[in-house]
């Protein structure tokens, strides 16, 4: 269990690095693209909203990162309560 657990934080931790990495790069790019006045080709004005995708996903899984820390410690629980009573015999017939 303790293997599967920190399999999961592990994901959830670089997914929300990488999120927070793509926004950075996204938003801070896609300033200096649009305010730069640069003479490119007009899909690289899509960083900055990419950016801003990126951050509502990253605010996502940074939620969802603080309630799959919960749900394990709530099934970790329930398994030592359930570990902890006692099988009753089965009767013969």
């Amino acid at each position: 269990m303790a293997s599967g657990h920190s399999l999961v934080e592990l994901i959830m931790t670089k997914l929300s690095k990488t999120l927070l990495a793509v926004t950075v790069t996204g938003v801070v790019s896609g300033i200096i693209l649009d305010l730069g006045r640069f003479k490119l080709n007009s899909a690289w004005t899509m960083v900055l909203p990419l950016g801003a995708i990126a951050y509502g996903l990253f605010l996502i899984s940074f939620m969802l990162e603080k309630e799959m820390a919960k749900f394990d410690a709530d099934a970790v629980k329930e398994l030592q309560l359930i570990k902890a009573i006692p099988v009753p015999p089965v009767p013969k017939a």
